[in-house]
């Protein structure tokens, strides 16, 4: 006959029902932290594509950037500039790289997050020195030379001032375009 001892039979041990217990501790735990794990390696890797699919989308702005460069200069060098027009690159965006936060940006890029700091820094550059920018820069400082010059009834347009202003312009263009190259080439290394 079994007698029953505080809720357990006499023949199941204590020790037994600790080491089931311990056992299924150890499993549950080892199980939450690869759940836990595997949620990481997926969200990170989500992230990873985001950064990349934009990039993408930056690299095609950067295109339509490089063709509105292209004109500019030509208008600068026929000194037509009175026919530009813009109303893009505003769409440079950081809304994705900055969402991200910097340590997770280096868990998925690691040795190459230093190129894709540099790109997005490049990238804000170019967005706060659009050919809009370098267009107005031209404009604001042609326009202040002109109300300098006004009393001065010799004074050409085409002056070595106005001329100076122009290739400054031109200058910029060229910065922008050796910029624009080198993050195309630093988003296609790193892909």
């Amino acid at each position: 006959m079994k007698t029953i001892i505080f809720g357990t039979i006499e023949n199941f041990s204590l020790q037994k029902t600790l080491l089931i217990a311990l056992i299924g501790a150890l499993i549950g735990q080892l199980m939450i932290i690869l759940v836990g794990f595997l949620k990481k390696k997926i969200n990170l890797q989500r992230k990873k594509s985001m950064i990349l699919n934009d990039l993408k989308n930056q690299n095609e702005i950067l295109d339509s950037l490089t063709k509105k460069h292209l004109e500019l200069a030509d208008l600068f060098k026929r000194k037509q500039v009175d026919t530009f027009t813009t109303s893009i690159f505003h769409t440079l965006q950081l809304d994705i790289y900055e969402s991200i936060p910097k340590n997770e940006l280096y868990q998925i890029f690691q040795k190459d997050l230093f190129k894709l700091v540099d790109i997005y820094k490049s990238i804000e550059f170019l967005k706060n020195h659009s050919p809009y920018w370098i267009h107005r820069d031209y404009l604001e400082k042609s326009e202040l030379h002109l109300e300098e010059e006004k009393n001065n009834s010799e004074h050409n347009f085409w002056c070595e001032t106005h001329l100076g202003f122009i290739d400054i312009a031109l200058g910029n263009i060229e910065n922008n375009f050796k910029t624009i190259n080198q993050i195309k080439k630093d988003i296609k290394e790193l892909k």
